[in-house]
């Protein structure tokens, strides 16, 4: 058997990998579509929240006679259209300080007024009160939701429930304070509960739909969001988390026709026109993947550098030297990796860890344009990158790889071997130098340190096609697996 018979494709891996956050193939995220988004201005919600009170008195506080004046004369404003009079009336009243039924109507006029810390005083006021306030413990939870404190938000929500609270608003939101605790199985729960007693409420319909996602119930939530779309055409956020669907169960091109049709409505972030371009890589479409990376690098609000590279590492890991180098020259043009002068806008991000992620972003351009020019440019000029790269930084092992790879061209094996051993000392590029240095020993028949240097990769990063190749080459050396 020839040599070169155990040679796989995995050595492009260690090629290709120019970069530890190689760019998976993200999905439409989840903070594209918040739970809770129009919930404060439905009829349901407002129905739920000013509910009436003072039937059961092991839940809501009994009003007495300077009370019931007091809410009467409130109603009286109300009734006029003057809700800055009646707000005015319970802040202005001796009473509300030590009535849990005023302080508590008080904090609904605060809330709805968009006074929420205001309002979160008085739900606690009436709570302190009146410890066992059902519709307090509620309101102020929807109040701390409103704030984003969902820890506190999930006590008084379950605290409601243990008062018997059985209506759709707390459960949903206690669905959604699950889902912002990533605990999918009780938002499930919840929102499906909530929609017990609110069915046409779609912000519970959403919520079940991203629990189903999270739970890798693909088909199920495919199904709840074509639902949602008849229901909401044009939110386009149910349109995005279809495609999310579609691209967890496998179903790429249902996911770019999605994916297309926002992007011609003008709906779509730079991300997702990101996004949109990894999905046609995907589908062997290079000609519309570069057309999204472009896009989703122009414009007033491009992706950050960050992104922009992990698309052309994506776009290397596929050899497609044309497109790459079209979109590297893009990222030169769009993107600064100089530390900002002072006539720059300040920056909110510390100047040593700025430049460090500066310096970080700069070589990685670098090496994929070195790579280019290696693999289908001028491989003098990609060896001359690559030089640079090294005098910049010795221990860029990623760097000191690709200049190993230009020296075996070249016919310098030893030197290359020797840059080899160099490159292998940076944790970040180890194991993709030892699965190429192994290959090179393979190519030459030296089997049995082959086996220990792929070993050692593949301990230091396991992968099933380096699992093959090392099972491959066991099996035709008769070398056990030690």
């Amino acid at each position: 058997m020839a040599r070169n018979s155990f040679l796989l494709p995995l050595s492009l891996t260690a090629l290709l990998s120019l970069s530890a956050a190689a760019l998976p193939l993200p999905t439409a995220a989840a903070e594209r579509l918040p739970v809770i988004t129009h919930l404060w201005k439905s009829a349901e919600f407002r129905k739920a929240f000013t509910g009436s009170y003072g039937v059961d008195a092991r839940i809501e506080p009994r009003i007495g006679g300077e009370e019931k004046a007091v809410l009467d004369a409130v109603a009286d404003e109300m009734s006029g259209g003057d809700r800055a009079g009646a707000l005015n009336l319970l802040k202005n009243s001796s009473l509300t300080s030590g009535s849990a039924a005023l302080s508590f109507n008080l904090g609904n006029f605060q809330f709805e007024e968009g006074k929420t810390e205001e309002a979160i005083k008085a739900f606690e006021s009436a709570i302190e009160l009146y410890p066992n306030f059902r519709d307090a413990h509620r309101n102020l939870a929807i109040a701390l939701i409103q704030e984003g404190k969902f820890d506190e938000a999930e006590e008084h929500l379950t605290r409601a429930i243990e008062l018997g609270a059985q209506d759709g608003l707390t459960f949903g939101l206690l669905g959604y304070t699950h889902l912002n605790h990533e605990r999918y199985q009780a938002a499930l729960q919840a929102y499906r509960l909530a929609q017990m007693t609110m069915p046409k409420e779609i912000q519970w319909k959403l919520g079940e739909a991203q629990c189903l996602l999270a739970l890798d119930a693909h088909k199920e939530a495919e199904s709840l969001y074509q639902e949602l779309l008849q229901i909401q055409p044009t939110q386009s956020g149910i349109w995005m988390n279809l495609a999310d669907a579609w691209i967890r169960n496998g179903e790429n091109v249902k996911a770019i026709a999605n994916l297309e049709f926002l992007r011609r409505m003008k709906a779509l972030t730079s991300s997702e026109v990101l996004l949109l371009g990894n999905l046609y890589l995907n589908e062997d479409l290079s000609t519309q993947a570069l057309d999204a990376y472009l896009a989703a690098t122009d414009g007033e609000a491009p992706v950050t550098a960050d992104k922009a590279l992990g698309a052309l590492e994506y776009v290397c890991q596929f050899q497609l030297w044309d497109e790459g180098k079209t979109l590297a020259a893009r990222i030169g043009e769009t993107y600064s990796f100089e530390p900002p002068t002072d006539e720059a806008p300040a920056s909110t991000e510390d100047p040593k860890t700025l430049a460090a992620r500066l310096a970080k972003e700069k070589s990685r351009l670098q090496r994929a344009r070195a790579l280019i020019e290696l693999e289908a440019g001028d491989p003098a000029t990609g060896a001359k990158l690559v030089e640079d790269l090294v005098a910049r930084d010795p221990m860029d092992g990623l760097a000191l790889l690709l200049l190993a790879r230009y020296e075996v061209k070249a016919g310098n094996r030893e030197k290359a071997l020797m840059l080899l051993e160099q490159a292998a000392k940076d944790p970040d590029a180890e194991a993709d130098v030892l699965i190429y240095h192994g290959e090179l020993l393979v190519q030459s028949g030296e089997y049995e340190d082959a086996l220990k240097l792929l070993e050692r990769a593949q301990a230091l990063k396991p992968n099933g096609g380096l699992a093959n190749y090392l099972a491959s080459i066991r099996e035709v050396t008769g070398v056990e697996e030690r």
